[in-house]
């Protein structure tokens, strides 16, 4: 039986893709793999370590590699098996889910799905989260005051965690944000809310909103985990994709560390990867 038919026989497509890629590599670069012992595991991994590779891709790695002599002992070809019991002690970073990220596309799909019967205080919290990459503690912090459509500007609060930071209003937001506040918020406001985010009641945002918004979403993505922070964590992906240097996105996002800026740095083999641990999770 060749590898390409047993993947597609025991694994799902996207995943018997995933695992034939990253077996192929393991077979370019281990000398003779079909006989090859632990220790030629290990090194192998230990190379990649070295390299920099993530917790994540090791791990997935190591399914390859055990799915492969998996395949070989069922074919025949091998008695033994170098690596089943082999685990990795190294610990995933879960604040950062690579494989719940959106593409900057999928994010605007976001925006666009609103139709003109969505209230536009709902317009303004998605585009808050898309374009300025606002968590749900910034978003109900905003004050009218914060705003200033003249500059196209947008002031954020320091939090516990995160700096305070002026951002740049995205063009197709001073249009939305306007109308908002000169038409639709005023009539929420009953209760004189400095708050820039009003509930129907009349009260200040308190995130139930963001999320109800959120969730009214949620099928355009069925594979995905749709929410405020993975919306935040692709923006911040999707900006050092693109290239632009850690210290902006650092600024960017608020963060008081660079290293938790480039906990957001992504290789294509991390997003392979990832898929590959959420689709066929490894123990």
């Amino acid at each position: 039986m060749e590898l390409q038919r047993y993947l597609h026989e025991h694994f799902a497509k996207r995943t018997a893709y995933n695992y034939k890629l990253m077996i192929e590599r393991y077979c370019g670069q281990t000398k003779n793999p079909e006989k090859a012992k632990y220790k030629d595991v290990v090194n192998y991994l230990e190379q990649h370590r070295q390299s920099g590779k993530k917790s994540s891709t090791l791990i997935s790695y190591l399914g390859a590699i055990k799915v492969y002599y998996d395949y070989l002992k069922q074919s025949g070809s091998r008695m033994d098996h170098p690596c089943k019991h082999m685990r990795l002690k190294d610990s995933i970073d879960p604040r950062v889910n690579v494989q719940d990220l959106f593409s900057s596309t999928d994010l605007e799909l976001l925006l666009e799905q609103s139709t003109s019967k969505v209230p536009m205080r709902d317009k303004v919290i998605v585009s808050l989260l898309i374009y300025q990459a606002l968590t749900t503690k910034n978003v109900i912090n905003l004050e009218v005051k914060d705003i200033n459509l003249e500059r196209a500007t947008i002031y954020v609060k320091a939090g516990l965690e995160l700096n305070e930071r002026t951002l740049e209003l995205h063009p197709k937001q001073i249009m939305l944000i306007n109308e908002y506040l000169h038409k639709e918020r005023p009539a929420l406001n009953t209760r004189r809310s400095t708050k820039m985010i009003i509930t129907t009641k009349g009260n200040p945002e308190t995130g139930v909103a963001i999320r109800w918004v959120i969730d009214q979403s949620k099928h355009l993505f069925p594979t995905k985990t749709l929410s405020a922070l993975a919306i935040r964590q692709s923006v911040i992906a999707n900006l050092l994709k693109a290239g632009k240097d850690v210290r902006s996105v650092q600024v960017f996002a608020g963060h008081r560390s660079p290293l938790t800026t480039e906990r957001y740095q992504q290789s294509g083999i991390e997003e392979l990867t990832a898929a590959v641990m959420k689709f066929h999770p490894l123990s």
